[in-house]
């Protein structure tokens, strides 16, 4: 839903940089290698990685973090010099390649060279030309960009010339970049790549945007921001998006709906193995599925509401039938609202308070079975019942994903719906679930990995084995931290991780009239379009 922004993508004056340098690298008589590049790039990383660290910029202050090899750089911030040749990073080719060149590939700043199109090393295309000659221009005036140039990387840098560059051009500088790369990133994050990706990122950007203006008093997190997206309301303020925006904001909800559903059986994996462990002394016996059909009915069976846990959950025993325990999650949690409206909260019965607490209380228990089963249930209720198909006709892939290894939410809705009507008890859907997906779905994942050994649990004949290896369920990144950091640093809203946010003029237009001029980038880079005599 972000064509061309990672997780990892989060500082859109990368494209700026790395474009500089690679313009640089073509620019001298040197071997088009990638040891020739290695060689070339490293200490120019190395030295901006310890610029951005030293920078004393007031817009420095609401910069998150992710600067490339501040794990190694950051300890020597407050060194009166820094060795160009420092190794900041193991990757030999740093942040550019672990993160940013297949974003700048997609968004057509870079060539990657493959034997397909001749190229020896990767080369910046017109429009990573006119990037690099942007950002040159802004650091132009400093004196660590004159060292670059001449090429004096041996001798150690002082960190008074570090902080001059860092003023110019430092990641948190961008904003205020208006002469130089800003509007030329502005351009390409809004216009570059394929028609549909363009639309699809420049969407998301704009939700950003409309999301920014609920609790503006209060800083967004990615928990918070989780919680827009899916049920659109949030201590107490409410979202209601935009005309335009209604779709995306759907698909987003349905996102949010995959990681809960998604996490529920991660969980039951989690439930299951510990459990298991417990009973075969970690593993070294096996345990039989009638024991395990027993485990579930013996949880189910004390699973007595706890304070502790923070859920409004009713007492239920192991033959309660499911039908009984949906009719009241029914009644506590408001599921009449339609696709695109708000979702009122339940904070003590409603997925994210099911999530929060499983997650937190992480304890192997009833109580957590009876929630993960009340949170796959609600799940059902949003997204799997027939009367739902048509709210969701445009994300039917979205809901469909799955593949070979995962089952996806559209098919396992069907299966749950047909398994109702059997009328089942909660032992015997809590059994369901665990062994038709939570275990099956583990094994295809874990021998699809082969020969790393990931098994947590295994089928042998009648019986389970059990593996001690650690069972994480955690949410997938969301992506927020990138995206919320890109719109920040773009210069239209200021930062989600501070009170009194605000949206910029630029950032008001673009949000009220869905997109901003373009042609910057071109202008920028009709002075280096290809002339046939060289490759770039």
């Amino acid at each position: 839903m972000s064509p061309g922004i990672n997780v990892l993508t989060i500082h859109p004056r990368y494209w700026s940089f790395y474009s500089w340098i690679l313009d640089d690298f073509w620019a001298t008589d040197l071997l088009r290698t990638r040891s020739a590049f290695q060689n070339f790039y490293r200490p120019r990383e190395a030295l901006f990685a310890m610029a951005c660290h030293v920078c004393d910029a007031p817009e420095h202050q609401s910069m998150v973090a992710n600067v490339v090899g501040s794990r190694r750089v950051g300890s020597r911030a407050n060194d009166t010099a820094f060795d160009p040749q420092f190794d900041y990073i193991k990757e030999a080719l740093g942040g550019y390649s672990l993160y940013y060149r297949s974003a700048m590939e997609l968004t057509g700043v870079l060539v990657v060279a493959r034997p397909t199109n001749g190229f020896p090393f990767d080369a910046p295309t017109p429009y990573g030309r006119g990037l690099a000659a942007a950002y040159r221009a802004a650091v132009s005036d400093s004196r660590l960009a004159a060292r670059l140039e001449n090429g004096d990387l041996v001798a150690p840098v002082a960190r008074d010339v570090l902080v001059e560059f860092a003023r110019k051009g430092c990641l948190c500088q961008l904003g205020i970049a208006n002469n130089y790369d800003l509007p030329l990133l502005q351009d390409l994050f809004l216009h570059s790549g394929a028609p549909a990706e363009i639309a699809s990122r420049g969407e998301t950007l704009r939700l950003l945007l409309d999301l920014s203006q609920c609790t503006p008093a209060e800083a967004i997190k990615e928990q918070d921001f989780r919680q827009l997206v899916y049920f659109r309301a949030l201590e107490g303020d409410v979202y209601t998006s935009r005309t335009e925006l209604v779709d995306v904001a759907r698909r987003w909800r349905v996102y949010q709906g995959r990681e809960y559903f998604g996490y529920a059986f991660n969980r039951l994996l989690r439930w299951l193995t510990r459990r298991g462990l417990l009973e075969t002394d970690a593993g070294l016996t096996l345990q039989s599925r009638i024991r395990l059909r027993e485990l579930v009915a013996e949880s189910l069976d004390q699973s007595v509401n706890d304070e502790d846990l923070g859920l409004d959950l009713p007492e239920v025993e192991a033959e309660t039938a499911v039908s009984d325990f949906l009719d009241y999650l029914k009644g506590e949690v408001n599921l009449d609202a339609s696709a695109d409206e708000i979702w009122p909260r339940n904070e003590a019965l409603d997925e994210h308070a099911l999530y929060v607490a499983c997650r937190d209380y992480d304890l192997d228990d009833g109580k957590t079975l009876l929630a993960l089963i009340a949170l796959v249930l609600l799940l059902r209720e949003r997204f799997g019942l027939p009367s739902r198909v048509a709210e969701y006709a445009q994300e039917r892939g979205l809901l469909s994903e799955g593949g070979a290894l995962r089952i996806g939410m559209t098919r396992f809705m069907h299966l749950l719906n047909q398994r109702l009507l059997r009328q089942p008890t909660l032992a015997e859907l809590a059994e369901w679930l665990i062994q038709d997906f939570v275990i099956v779905q583990h094994e295809r994942v874990a021998t699809a990995k082969l020969p790393d050994d990931t098994y947590r649990v295994r089928r042998v004949g009648d019986n389970l084995r059990f593996f001690p290896q650690e069972v994480p369920a955690v949410f997938n990144d969301s992506r927020f931290l990138a995206l919320s950091t890109i719109v920040h640093e773009l210069g239209w809203v200021s930062t989600f991780r501070e009170p009194d946010r605000s949206l910029t003029a630029t950032g008001r237009a673009l949000l009220a009239n869905g997109d901003l001029p373009s042609g910057a980038l071109d202008e920028a880079a009709a002075a280096y379009e290809f002339s046939g005599s060289e490759p770039v």
